[in-house]
């Protein structure tokens, strides 16, 4: 026995330390004796409390000791239901009965909790309690009715008992027992929101409500979940719905709850329109903001105040203003705007009085083009920097930069200082270098802690930061950011900036193809100008995608059925929506009339690229393919031909051609020839008819095409519409009877399309494949050719990126001739690049990341080049490059081959380089663990150098390792040919 069994009856009565009790509470678990021991000695409470008949089901509370009591109690009862507490029911002489209604909290006054949860005794309504400081605690569980709910299997009754006195882990552990139900899902989603993870409970209530609309507790935590999000009237469209209901106490509460949130929403809007309003006024001369409304709205107030002074033609109306400026700058506790009415009120006024006049006409967007150019150099022949300041603002942030910030910092205001910061941060985002602008907004946000000044431009820059992490394919980071300046435009009454950051969250929402969190979002957004159809319709198409990228079609019909009411013209987006659902049930007649007519509006209002025309004509055929198949056939093949007359940059006509081949290669799939679909597999790479071993993949929404070529040279094909769920992972895509057919292979060359290439576990492990980029490079290396090796290695990553120093590549003896080693300094993309022209072998063993310059493809972060401090080998820098000698390329690195989330094209360092030259790549979807890279690496470039394929070279060292190791990351390593 273990000297911890003596300490039994110490843990029962709750005499035990925390740390002590939680280490005897593990010891109880395992120890069969002291299990026995304690059911006898809680029977024994159970019968010493039935002889002494009290009248209340809870003892009357104890001191101290007792407290503790409870509260060790409280934590062993999970323990003790575990090990069988219902026998001790049978020591009881009362029969079971359903638990106390005390054990739900049913008769106190008000009720703990906010959100409603389904078990119908703790659902009562009472007034919400709303704890200021510890409040009134609940009374202990009673154990003799945990005991009989146990028996009778009431986990849902047990869960709410511990939910109801805040154990959320407990709660959690018992609802786990049970199957997925809507009140189920709504007890959990309410487990979510004592968590604050308001985007969980929104997805288990969106459940719910899908299939019961009207069920009452989902609807009401629906309404505070987002009401916690900010979405106030959302929230109150769903309280609505409670008090449809007509629930006693609950109707009434929910109605009173959705009245207050539409008064204060509207209130915001109304308040921050008036000022907007006001504002421009006061700047066009007009009367000056009041003192209310410069301490409602200090941010906007400033921007205002700053184009005032700008625009005061006079002395006098410059004047005029001091009454505010000295407002604010008190509230702010600053003196800089003092500083900037001195600098107006000195100007020579017949010199500045027309800029001024002119100035007012550009806040109005009435200066363009040439005429604000010729503004822009009078403001710097009459030094009129202030004005020049405000005037450059209105430009695209990479023009006369280095002027702006010159100015901005001479003012020596704190405002201007990050403002010069945003966008500068702006102009390098748009030349496609986020990782600096990244760098550049972090180090200002560093001035914007607690007590900080400028919390409107703080604001403004952190928005700036998650559309820069957007860029950066950090959605994590980049909605952080967005949620945060919800807040504080939320607390701060900031209407407008709460309006832009609404669509960011939406927008990221949809890219995350989270229907719920972006309908939540563009609705609340939709909600805000119920009366503007401008604004309608780029939420509306972007909810649409949503539903789309969801494969819920009819959601998305009803989408662009709402857009289509404002009368606009359709974007590009809606009428390629259209194409997509003229295959569903949701097509109908009058779509062909809309969509003849929305292309000839859209080729009249002209295209900014030519590869557009050639996208117009593929959605004619996308769309008629479904209802006159050889109209859609000819509409298809005439784009094909449109767009191999076109520069391969042009974005718009490499989209045309990848979608009009995933028309073709489905229509074939769907009328059962699967030879011609596997044609256009080859074709569509340029490759001839493969014979025998291969296999064709593609993927578009709902519909799935595999066609394959056994050993034998035996077609097989198999053709499938049914897809419910959006693809998440390609394991299983392939049938098994496919499987089967390949078995006999040597090596399958595999022809997937976007999104299935370059995602690992289409085929099993056992089988040796590769991803078949395209054809054979026309230029082999003569076997009898000097072997060039090249690696790169101990590469130093700048220290922004925090990326953990990688094993250097140590030569194993004797070292091959012609290698060549790039380390340290020496490893700056210009030095690899220029030696991976005539190498025949590329081993970069280096960290990788996400590529902001395309979506999530990877980049390979080199060392930082001395002069630029340019770091990263992206897909950029491999176009136009010409691999002259061929090599096989051993991409070391996490992350390396993964390629973009794109629908039309898969780009991706390993697709980059076999363009550029290479025969062979190798790479990794995942991390890959830096001890174990170089051993598995170097035995499959062994193989291959013996010249072992470099499909069977990647198998047969992969099936060893998984022997000998057992480490399953080299199943992630895949090889492009």
């Amino acid at each position: 026995m273990s000297e911890l069994c003596g300490r039994l009856e110490l843990f029962v009565d709750g005499e035990l330390a925390p740390v002590e009790a939680e280490n005897f509470r593990h010891h109880l678990t395992r120890c069969d004796a002291c299990e026995a021991r304690m059911k006898e000695l809680l029977a024994m409470e159970l019968l010493a409390d039935d002889a002494l008949g009290a009248p209340q089901r809870e003892p009357a509370p104890l001191p101290a000791r007792s407290a503790w009591r409870h509260k060790t109690w409280l934590m062993a009862v999970p323990l003790a239901l575990a090990a069988g507490l219902a026998t001790l029911v049978v020591v009881s002489r009362t029969a079971p009965a359903p638990g106390a209604p005390e054990l739900w909290l049913a008769h106190a006054p008000t009720r703990p909790l906010e959100a409603r949860v389904t078990y119908p005794v703790a659902d009562q309504h009472r007034p919400h309690e709303v704890m200021r400081s510890g409040g009134a605690k609940p009374p202990p569980l009673a154990l003799r009715e945990m005991a009989r709910l146990e028996e009778a299997g009431d986990h849902r009754g047990i869960a709410m008992a511990f939910l109801l006195r805040g154990d959320l882990a407990q709660a959690s552990a018992f609802l786990d027992k049970l199957p997925s139900s809507p009140d189920v899902d709504t007890d959990r989603a309410v487990l979510a929101m004592q968590r604050q993870d308001w985007e969980a409970a929104l997805a288990l209530l969106e459940r719910v409500t899908k299939e019961h609309p009207r069920h009452p507790q989902a609807l009401w935590n629906r309404g505070l979940a987002l009401q916690a999000l900010g979405l106030s009237l959302q929230a109150a469209e769903s309280f609505d719905q409670v008090a449809a209901l007509k629930e006693p106490g609950w109707g009434d509460e929910a109605a009173q709850r959705a009245r207050q949130l539409r008064e204060a929403a509207e209130a915001e809007r109304k308040d921050w329109k008036g000022m907007r309003k006001d504002c421009q006024r006061m700047v066009e001369g007009g009367e000056p903001l009041s003192p209310a409304q410069v301490d409602a709205l200090p941010g906007m107030a400033q921007v205002c105040l700053y184009n005032a002074l700008r625009t005061g033609a006079s002395p006098e109306r410059v004047e005029a203003l001091r009454p505010l400026v000295a407002r604010l700058d008190r509230k702010l506790g600053t003196h800089h705007l003092e500083d900037a009415l001195g600098r107006a009120a000195r100007q020579d006024f017949r010199v500045r009085a027309p800029l001024a006049r002119d100035y007012v006409r550009l806040t109005r967007s009435e200066l363009k083009g040439a005429e604000l150019e010729q503004f822009l150099a009078r403001l710097r022949e009459a030094r009129q920097d202030d004005i020049l300041l405000g005037a450059l603002a209105y430009l695209d942030a990479r023009k006369h930069l280095e002027e702006y910030r010159t100015l901005a910092l001479a003012t020596k205001d704190p405002w201007f200082a990050l403002l010069a910061e945003e966008r500068q941060a702006k102009a390098e985002a748009l030349r496609d270098e986020p990782y600096q602008a990244l760098e550049r907004l972090q180090a200002a946000e560093s001035l914007c802690g607690e007590g900080s000044k400028q919390a409107y431009r703080c604001m403004l820059l952190r928005r700036e930061l998650g559309l820069v992490n957007v860029r950066l394919h950090r959605p994590v980071e980049a909605q952080a950011h967005f949620v945060r300046v919800l807040e504080q435009a939320r607390s701060s009454q900031e209407w407008g900036t709460r309006r832009n950051v609404l669509q960011d969250l939406g927008q990221l929402a949809r890219a995350r193809n989270d229907l719920v969190m972006a309908r939540a979002y563009m609705e609340e957004l939709l909600s805000q100008t119920p009366e503007s159809c401008a604004d309608a319709e780029l939420a509306l198409t972007n909810l649409a995608i949503a539903h789309h990228r969801a494969l819920d079609f009819e959601g998305a019909r009803q989408q662009l059925d709402r857009a289509a009411q404002c009368g606009q013209q359709p974007s590009m987006a809606r009428i390629s929506l259209l194409a997509e659902l003229a295959r569903t049930p949701q097509h109908r007649p009058d779509d062909t009339q809309q969509l003849v007519e929305a292309l000839k509006s859209l080729r009249a209002a002209g295209t900014k690229e030519p590869g557009d025309e050639a996208l117009y004509r593929h959605f004619e055929g996308r769309f008629f393919i479904e209802q006159d198949r050889q109209k859609g056939q000819a509409l298809l093949r005439q784009t094909l031909a449109e767009v191999a007359k076109l520069p391969e940059s042009d974005v718009s006509a490499r989209k045309a051609r990848v979608y009009s081949y995933t028309s073709l290669i489905l229509d074939a799939g769907r009328h059962g020839e699967h030879e011609q679909g596997l044609a256009l597999f080859a074709e569509e790479r340029a490759l001839p008819v493969p014979s025998r071993c291969v296999l064709g993949v593609t993927v578009d929404d709902e519909r799935t095409l595999i066609v394959a070529r056994d050993a034998g040279g035996r077609l097989t094909g198999h053709y499938d519409a049914a897809r419910k769920t959006p693809l998440e992972g390609v394991e299983g895509l392939v049938p098994s009877a496919v499987v089967e057919a390949l078995r006999a292979c040597p090596s399958v060359d595999v022809l997937a399309r976007p999104p299935v290439q370059g995602q690992a576990g289409l085929l099993p492990a056992e089988l040796a494949w590769s991803y078949r980029v395209g054809p054979p490079s026309t230029s082999r290396v003569a076997p009898e050719a000097a072997e060039r090796r090249l690696v790169v290695t101990d590469v130093l990553a700048p220290a922004s990126l925090r990326l953990p120093a990688l094993r250097g590549w140590t030569a194993t003896p004797p070292l091959a001739e012609g290698l060549t080693v790039l380390r340290g300094t020496a490893a700056t993309p210009p030095r690899v690049l220029e030696a991976m022209r005539d190498a025949t072998e590329v081993q970069i063993h280096a960290h990788g990341i996400i590529d902001p310059g395309v979506a999530d493809a990877s980049v390979l972060v080199l060392s930082p080049t001395a002069d630029t401090g340019r770091f990263a080998l992206t897909l950029g820098d491999l176009r136009g490059q010409r691999l002259q000698g061929h090599p096989v390329v051993l991409l070391a690195a996490c992350y390396a081959a993964h390629t973009t989330a794109y629908i039309h094209e898969n780009l991706g360092l390993p697709l980059a380089f076999i363009e550029s030259g290479a025969r062979a790549v190798l790479a990794a979807t995942q991390e890959i663990p830096d001890a174990e890279a170089a051993a598995f690496f170097e035995p499959v470039l062994a193989r291959i150098r013996r010249g072992e394929p470099a499909a069977l070279a990647l198998r047969n060292e992969r099936q060893d390792w998984l022997q000998r190791r057992g480490s399953t990351w080299v199943q992630q390593v895949l090889l492009f040919e």
